[in-house]
């Protein structure tokens, strides 16, 4: 997993387009729908959604990322050698605009981070709720 693939060959790296989508969550032992919209950064995923007439904006970031530089040999020369990887493990904060919190641990398929492959989370209400995610 080299930095860089988690966008490579799903958004257009040459116009650096964002891709966005929405996840569907469920507000456990209610019943209650709650949609989120996501859109793909290179380092981190922007989420919103609203609950009770709450809008809630943050970011997801990778839990237990790690990044490193080294030296490499390519053709006989030494070059830099950039390196990351990732688990597919994201953690993200959500403010809403009334005061409230709520924190995500998503579990995305594509242990590279494409957003769009799909995953599942759960997400927890700064009052106690619990919304599990999936997309």
């Amino acid at each position: 997993m080299k930095y860089l693939s988690k966008i490579a060959g799903i958004c257009s790296l040459t116009t650096l387009a964002a891709c966005g989508g929405t996840m569907q969550g469920v507000v456990r032992g209610e019943g209650t729908r709650v949609q989120f919209q996501y859109e793909q950064g290179m380092d981190r995923d922007y989420y919103e959604t609203t609950i009770d007439g709450e809008h809630f904006k943050g970011q997801a970031v990778y839990a237990n990322a790690s990044s490193g530089t080294g030296v490499g040999f390519a053709n006989g020369t030494t070059v830099p050698v950039f390196t990351s990887t990732t688990t597919g493990n994201l953690v993200a904060v959500m403010f809403g605009d009334k005061g409230s919190t709520m924190r995500c641990d998503m579990n995305y398929a594509d242990s590279s981070g494409f957003t769009s492959m799909g995953g599942v989370g759960v997400c927890q209400h700064s009052d106690g709720r619990v919304i599990d995610v999936m997309w």
